[in-house]
């Protein structure tokens, strides 16, 4: 009688110490279940805090500006205050032909001063282009000489330069560039005279 007492006494302790033991250890793993859950929330807050934002850059666009196209002015006939009155600029010409113009030496909006003395404005020479060839002399440079009325004072000077070109020796043919060469008188102590250039063609 004793002995079942006792017996069941101990049973009843092993399973209470059982239970005891079991839930002990259930309770230890949900708990480290737990900080482990917490840990890596708090890994994703902290990388979630601490990452750099992404900007994204607008796409860059390249635009080229076209080249300035330079077109020779058909109205610029004159430099400083010496002006070529005919012919026009670019028109055809056939030989031999004169350049005609003024020296307005009261004009002084230009900035410059074409000189002239004793009734002498400088040199003027006359250059073709020959199917493309360049640029080449016909000859020694004239001189461009002014003419007013006697024994009147005037501001105004009237200039004209014949040329001639033996356009067959030359093999000059229609349409081929004519260029006039203009080059002020150089008075000392003037160092760089002032060039003037004038264009037309070969009828």
């Amino acid at each position: 009688m004793d002995m079942k007492q006792i017996n069941t006494k101990d049973l009843v302790i092993y399973i209470l110490t059982g239970v005891v033991v079991l839930g002990g250890g259930f309770m230890l793993w949900n708990n480290e279940d737990t900080a482990n859950t917490d840990v890596s929330n708090v890994q994703e807050e902290v990388a979630t805090t601490t990452a750099s934002p992404t900007v994204t850059k607008a796409p860059t666009k390249t635009t080229t500006a076209p080249a300035p196209k330079v077109i020779p002015s058909k109205n610029v006939t004159s430099r400083c205050n010496f002006e070529v009155t005919s012919p026009a600029m670019y028109s055809s010409v056939s030989m031999p032909f004169v350049v005609k113009g003024v020296l307005d030496k009261a004009n002084t909006s230009t900035g410059c001063m074409w000189n002239e003395n004793a009734s002498r404005a400088g040199d003027a020479e006359i250059f073709y282009n020959r199917r493309g060839e360049g640029w080449r002399s016909a000859g020694a440079a004239v001189p461009i000489m002014t003419t007013s009325a006697p024994n009147v004072a005037t501001t105004t000077l009237a200039f004209s330069v014949s040329f001639n070109l033996y356009t067959q020796a030359l093999g000059l043919t229609s349409g081929t560039p004519i260029k006039i060469v203009f080059t002020e008188l150089n008075i000392p102590p003037q160092l760089n005279p002032d060039i003037f250039e004038f264009q037309v063609t070969l009828k």
